[in-house]
């Protein structure tokens, strides 16, 4: 593979850690925005508060499971797309 190729996969690469780093912050934010909206109900009904280990970090682990599958479908994709595209160059 030649420096163009590897030069596009690592564009890929970045371009698939960006996104997972903005959907990330953004599915944490609303979790975060779930939980203390969580909380301030069960204050209301005079029910004991859920811890963060409890409440929070379960969210937590699923928006990085979420935001992990678009990584891995850039990345997938990205490289299939490279590797194509250096195939039909050298031919």
């Amino acid at each position: 593979m030649k420096a163009p190729a590897w030069l596009a996969l690592v564009l890929w690469a970045v371009l698939a850690v960006a996104v997972f780093s903005v959907t990330f912050d953004w599915q944490t934010r609303v979790a975060a925005w779930q939980f203390m909206g969580q909380q301030a109900e069960r204050r209301a009904q005079g029910l004991p508060l859920d811890t963060i280990e409890n409440g929070f970090r379960p969210r937590v682990r699923s928006a990085a499971r979420q935001s992990s599958v678009w990584l891995l479908l850039i990345l997938t994709g990205g490289t299939g797309a490279v590797l194509i595209a250096s195939r039909r160059s050298t031919i």
